[in-house]
């Protein structure tokens, strides 16, 4: 309401005018440098706390396998990965038995943490151009007012 009156009146001081402006892009500086490290840095924190630990991968990844990568252990290339934490954590064969019933629930679990991500890339892209549009936008007026 006081930058329409300031605006429209043509003796406004510019000092006022530019008092009245830096007052509003404090106010909503939410595209303001500052606040865009923040929003940064909390979009990293999501991803990372997103992404499955290094153990949870491995886990997920050899549930993934088919059986017959799983099964029968390779002369060449030994025991598979399934044999290796059976024999480590000591897997019975009725828990790598249900472990394989959820195979397809995690394929599916991988792929939408795989959606998630790619969405929330979607988010960061989308929040930089929002911030450079009200920067930009911010500019084009504090330049029109300016003398």
């Amino acid at each position: 309401l006081k930058m329409g009156k300031l605006l429209c009146n043509s003796e406004s001081p510019e000092t006022e005018i530019a008092a009245v402006l830096t007052q509003f892009k404090q106010l909503y500086e939410h595209y303001g440098e500052q606040r865009q490290q923040e929003v940064h840095f909390h979009l990293a924190q999501l991803e990372r706390l997103m992404l499955p630990t290094k153990n949870t991968k491995m886990v997920l990844w050899t549930i993934a396998q088919d059986e017959m990568y799983s099964a029968t252990p390779d002369p060449v290339a030994g025991p598979s990965l399934l044999s290796i934490l059976t024999d480590e954590v000591g897997f019975t064969d009725s828990q790598i038995a249900k472990l394989s019933e959820h195979r397809d629930k995690m394929n599916r679990l991988t792929d939408d943490l795989h959606r998630s991500l790619a969405l929330l890339r979607k988010l960061k892209k989308s929040v930089d151009e929002n911030q450079r549009v009200f920067a930009d936008k911010m500019q084009t007026v504090q330049s029109a007012l300016t003398p």
